[in-house]
């Protein structure tokens, strides 16, 4: 008999890459929230926030005694969402799974974000005010107590630390915008100043990596393999700079046949978000996604890399040099301009002059 994997967040952006990664290897039985998934596999609805994960008891020991192994990938992302929700679907989710894997006695594998660590820059986020509701610092904190949750599991763990998630590593192909997808979109409008420090690290990966490296831990798992504490699933010193990020940008759109102009840079530490040139004549929408391009660059740090990990041989994810970091950003800004920004060919649908 195949392994039985249970696994969370199977309708996310990495869950849904994951999946058809895992189903290779495992039986999959889906622990779904409120959104509906088309997936061949049994599904059990469940709820981060409650007890037993929102389960009668007799359901959650069923569902115990099944799993080899726990894949924990759901949780709430939003840079917008308070603290308290951020904490009670985050950490408190995390208990649960672990709650759930003591009582399994199986592995636990678990989603966190190689951002965790930058909640420190939330003084500077503030200044921001009521012009952008974003906050990725209270996400990053949610993810750290979360990941002190999983360290206080009595069974085998890994918390995989994924940077920016891109689009799949042939074309760029992503079920859903990120974060990062609207800012490039908004920087390719055309903007005479982003903030950002030329040194600053964007460290972006594929999805079909990230749940390349996922499989690959569950397999080890179930093979009683010691598991890594951490698991970096980044491009890591390979990852390109802020200069060389927008440089990238900047020669895709001009192979498109598109019009782009380097935009300067402010130093998001040093410079406040009203400082930015023509403020006060900007539009309201603009300043909202100055804004969140402001918080977003304050989350990059000061320019170091992230640890890029490796796995044993047999279980090896490629990894991501810079050659393949420039080509990979490029599939995915292909994509964006293709089926987001430029509707037709050489049509540029954004505006052309942002700060009117």
């Amino acid at each position: 008999m195949r392994p039985v994997a249970l696994v969370t967040g199977i309708s996310g952006v990495l869950g849904s890459a994951v999946i058809p990664a895992m189903a290779q290897s495992f039986d999959i039985v889906a622990l779904t929230g409120r959104r509906p998934v088309d997936l061949p596999c049994r599904q059990v609805g469940i709820d981060l926030r409650a007890p037993q994960l929102g389960l009668d008891t007799p359901t959650f020991k069923e569902l115990a005694q099944q799993a080899d192994v726990i894949v924990h990938l759901a949780g709430n992302v939003r840079y917008t969402a308070s603290a308290d929700d951020l904490h009670a679907v985050n950490e408190g989710g995390a208990a649960e799974m672990v709650a759930l894997a003591e009582t399994a006695g199986s592995p636990l594998l678990y989603a966190s974000t190689a951002f965790a660590g930058r909640h420190t820059q939330a003084a500077r986020e503030d200044t921001v005010g009521a012009v952008c509701s974003s906050r990725p610092s209270a996400y990053h904190r949610s993810k750290a107590a979360a990941d002190d949750r999983i360290r206080s599991c009595t069974q085998p763990w890994s918390i995989i630390r994924p940077s920016i998630i891109m689009g799949d590593s042939p074309d760029g192909a992503m079920p859903e915008l990120q974060n990062m997808h609207r800012i490039m979109m908004f920087i390719a409008s055309g903007l005479p100043a982003v903030f950002g420090r030329p040194e600053q690290r964007v460290d972006m990966v594929p999805r079909d990596h990230v749940a390349a490296a996922v499989n690959a831990l569950a397999r080890l798992a179930v093979e009683g393999s010691p598991l890594p504490r951490e698991y970096w699933a980044t491009a890591g010193p390979s990852a390109l700079t802020v200069a060389e990020w927008i440089d990238a940008l900047g020669a895709t759109m001009t192979a498109a046949g598109l019009p782009f102009q380097r935009p300067a840079l402010l130093d998001p530490f040093t410079t406040e978000l009203t400082a930015y040139p023509q403020w006060e004549t900007t539009r309201r929408s603009v300043r909202r996604a100055l804004g969140n391009l402001y918080v977003s660059a304050l989350a990059l740090g000061d320019g170091e890399s992230f640890p890029a990990s490796t796995l044993p041989a047999s279980h090896r994810v490629p990894e991501i040099d810079k050659a393949a970091a420039r080509s990979l950003f490029a599939n995915d800004m292909v994509w964006l301009l293709q089926k987001h920004v430029v509707p037709g060919p050489r049509k540029h649908a954004a505006s052309p002059n942002p700060v009117a």
